[in-house]
């Protein structure tokens, strides 16, 4: 129900710390939120210090971190020994849909896409096999392009609070939790 993706950082080591971003990882989304907001090693680095996150924002402080935020052990940034060993850590992981790399004091994209693969198949089954394009600016990402000014901020993380609500209301007592909504748990003080 959400746009996946996970967002990575080069170091000058050229070790890559990545962390994932469970909603709206498109360009326009994520991709927009880290090249207007987290343009430079330092502000972008900082996104790394709070582990796993449900979704980005314009700054630290309203950024949502599932350790931070929602009172759960913090999954920290893994850290490769490479680029190539972190797009080999992601390789086979079809619930990914977007990979972001800040590398070269610039925000890089790479999508994931299929192909279908044929009737010769090992099991005899026609299937998608998955791969990750290379990366580009994610100013020069096609959507990122089209929408970047026409698409509302956090449409994914509004849409799931929405029927977090709404399931509040028809189940009442129960305790209910999706991503940015809670009602009937404890508040984190």
């Amino acid at each position: 129900m959400s746009t996946r993706s996970n967002i990575a950082i080069e170091l000058p080591s050229k070790k890559v710390k990545a962390i994932y971003v469970h909603s709206d990882g498109y360009p326009y989304g994520v991709g927009k939120i880290l090249h207007n907001n987290y343009s430079t090693y330092a502000k972008s680095r900082e996104l790394f210090n709070f582990g796993d996150a449900s979704y980005l924002d314009d700054n630290i402080e309203s950024c949502n971190f599932y350790g931070r935020d929602w009172d759960r052990k913090i999954d920290q940034a893994r850290t490769h020994r490479d680029e190539w060993m972190f797009m080999r850590s992601v390789a086979g992981d079809f619930m990914l849909e977007y990979l972001y790399l800040f590398k070269n004091d610039i925000w890089h994209v790479s999508e994931q896409k299929h192909v279908e693969a044929g009737p010769d198949h090992w099991d005899g089954k026609e299937q998608n096999l998955y791969y990750w394009t290379k990366y580009i600016p994610v100013t020069e990402n096609r959507e990122y392009i089209k929408y970047k000014d026409k698409h509302e901020k956090h449409a994914e993380v509004k849409m799931i609070s929405g029927l977090g609500k709404m399931l509040s209301k028809t189940f009442g007592q129960d305790k209910i939790s999706v991503q940015s909504f809670t009602e009937g748990l404890p508040k984190k003080n």
